[in-house]
């Protein structure tokens, strides 16, 4: 299961920050991505890109069985959808349509805010550039 989730604190100052959590199918903790964005458009812009991010963290772990969650609906509906994204974030879109295509199988589902709280933790730590990229 990989959990997703972004943080988007200043748009005035573009400052922002995505996580994403992988973990098993017992909740046991398997691998993390946390990073800081200095340009953030918009919170989709942040939502989408944390897609990216745990999609590509999944891909190089070797997975090939995949549920992906987010709190975000939007996001769902964008990768699930078959029309090509025109929006301000249709590259991210492609990108990950297209990886989620090289994964043998996945399943991508809304959830609650509260269910993902350790994705939330990681990118308010990586929106305030707390985190190292060492």
């Amino acid at each position: 299961m990989i959990e997703l989730e972004m943080k988007c604190i200043s748009l005035d100052s573009g400052r922002g920050g995505i996580g994403a959590v992988i973990r098993d199918g017992n909740g046991t903790f398997f691998a993390a991505i946390a990073r800081p964005f200095s340009f953030a458009r918009s919170a989709l812009h942040m939502e989408i890109e944390a897609m990216r991010a745990g999609l590509l963290l999944a891909i190089h772990q070797g997975m090939i069985n995949i549920d992906i969650e987010t709190d975000c609906a939007m996001v769902v509906t964008a990768v699930n959808g078959d029309m090509e994204d025109l929006s301000e974030v249709g590259c991210i879109v492609e990108d990950c349509k297209a990886y989620l295509s090289s994964i043998l199988s996945t399943r991508v589902q809304s959830i609650y805010r509260e269910a993902n709280g350790v994705a939330h933790r990681l990118t308010h730590l990586a929106s305030l550039s707390y985190l190292d990229e060492y």
